[in-house]
């Protein structure tokens, strides 16, 4: 048995990339993830659930590419047949809550609240907040029971029910639109921050920083961010602030941005979140103290944040990539494939050299189906740039299986051997030197499907056609097998 030796690439000494894949990721509609409401922890794994509970939604409208084309444009997540209805309703999975069975009567409360609570979501104008919409965006919230189990008996519990395990959340259509607007992007926060969080401020403080995650600093208005957080209702028309909780700023650094700042640091510092943040008053005017204008907040990030900022940039780099392939060569999101499935981190740099230097091996080897012969190029800088996974041998080396040159596959792979001389005649057009050293030692045995296996009697002639020659090689190949893949049989039977 072979023992496998694998390349230090595929290991981290910090756990960072084991922890990244653990951490489950959501993403909200920005117009959602600012809804306001002094929510409780339970209510707001309540929301986070239903932004779940759409993430297939999210992901299509992103594979799609769908943006906002100027003019208001809205990208709702729902259909027009769904939001021609009254109302929606969504069943989210308790399994996702996280929900204990001794948290019952908890959720049935929260529930309970969050449908008589009013919340506010904003209404942007050139970018800018112009206004609050105060709805009631739950209808109905209910915990589906059953009576009788699947054999229709009646269930021995307390009560005679028993809990489907799923929560029904019902939302009017008017202001669907407007709450799941794509058009003001979305934001990518970890999914479970609602379950582990002690502080019911912190999930909601937490997501609000979260939009900013890529900045060092962003300073927010005072009393927008207390309303986001449920603490007061602004009239904006009278320019009156109403039903303010912690009047006193120092109040309100003392009940709510310290304890949230203090359980951030220790998540932080535990690698449990990806961002903290410290923050201080501003003033616009020469008065230094009391109620501030505007509130400067510094975003500190975790081990955790930084991987994942630089994961983001290479992301972007990396799309920036496929972008230009798919503009310059007219690649399909299928055509690429095989990048994003094989991709790893550390080929980015030389990919980038690679994009600069085809159009020079375009014009130096000329294919005649450029689009393919790129293709070719990239499939085998993608395979020269995986990780190596050495195997070491330890049982005796395989016989050489004798050549068949049967009558059967001669006549099977007849159409395709022509094809082949016409690609020796372009090699040995092109170089006849090469042609006589290498070239008139490789011979085509087999085809399978679009993989076209060759012989060639030593390691050594392989070695030349697959690196010194290879660009040689595949032009021409290429241009009479453009799906083509390559397997070599080093076997000098077959040259006797």
């Amino acid at each position: 048995m072979g023992r496998k030796k694998v390349n230090q690439l595929m290991q981290s000494d910090n756990g960072l990339i084991a922890e990244l894949a653990d951490v489950k990721w959501i993403k909200q509609p920005v117009i959602y993830s600012m809804i306001s409401g002094d929510f409780t922890l339970m209510q707001m794994n309540i929301i986070i659930a239903l932004s779940k509970a759409i993430q297939e939604r999210i992901e299509e409208y992103l594979s799609r590419n769908c943006k906002s084309q100027g003019g208001g444009k809205q990208l709702t997540l729902f259909s027009n047949d769904e939001m021609a209805r009254e109302a929606i309703t969504i069943d989210l999975d308790l399994s996702d809550l996280g929900i204990r069975s001794d948290m019952y009567d908890k959720l049935e409360s929260a529930c309970e609240n969050l449908m008589k609570m009013s919340m506010s979501y904003p209404v942007y104008e050139n970018k800018k907040l112009a206004n609050r919409v105060y709805i009631n965006l739950f209808s109905r919230i209910v915990i589906p029971t059953n009576s009788d189990d699947v054999n229709g008996n009646p269930y021995a519990y307390k009560g005679g029910k028993r809990r489907k395990g799923i929560i029904s959340v019902t939302m009017l259509t008017k202001n669907l639109s407007d709450v799941f607007d794509m058009s003001h992007g979305y934001v990518n926060h970890i999914a479970t921050i609602a379950q582990f969080c002690k502080k019911k401020r912190t999930p909601r403080v937490y997501i609000y920083l979260e939009r900013w995650r890529n900045y060092k600093t962003k300073t927010v208005d005072y009393i927008e961010f207390k309303e986001y957080l449920g603490l007061l209702r602004y009239d904006r028309k009278n320019n009156v602030v109403k039903d303010e909780i912690y009047p006193s700023y120092w109040e309100f650094c003392q009940k709510v941005l310290n304890p949230v700042k203090k359980e951030m640091d220790k998540l932080l510092e535990k690698n449990l979140i990806d961002i903290s943040f410290d923050y201080e008053p501003i003033y616009r005017t020469t008065r230094k103290r009391g109620t501030p204008d505007e509130i400067k907040f510094t975003i500190k990030m975790s081990e955790m944040g930084k991987q994942l900022l630089e994961k983001g940039q290479v992301q972007k780099d990396v799309n920036s990539v496929l972008d230009h392939l798919k503009k310059e060569y007219g690649y399909t999101d299928n055509d690429l494939k095989f990048m994003t499935d094989s991709w790893v981190d550390e080929m980015l740099p030389a990919l980038e050299q690679e994009i600069l230097t085809l159009k020079e091996k375009e014009a130096k080897y000329k294919p005649q189906n450029p689009k393919g012969y790129v293709l070719v190029c990239l499939k085998n800088f993608v395979k020269a740039h995986q990780p190596v996974c050495e195997e070491v041998k330890e049982e005796e080396p395989k016989q050489e299986e004798p050549q068949d040159n049967s009558v059967d596959k001669l006549s099977r792979i007849a159409s395709e051997l022509a094809k082949f001389e016409k690609v020796l005649d372009a090699i040995r057009q092109r170089d006849a030197l090469a042609y006589r050293q290498f070239f008139s030692f490789i011979k085509l045995i087999d085809v399978e499907n679009n993989l076209l296996v060759f012989a060639v009697p030593t390691k050594f002639i392989y070695e030349q056609i697959e690196g010194t020659y290879l660009e040689l090689f595949r032009e021409a190949l290429y241009e009479q097998f453009p799906d083509a893949d390559v397997k070599y049989n080093i076997n000098e039977t077959y040259f006797k």
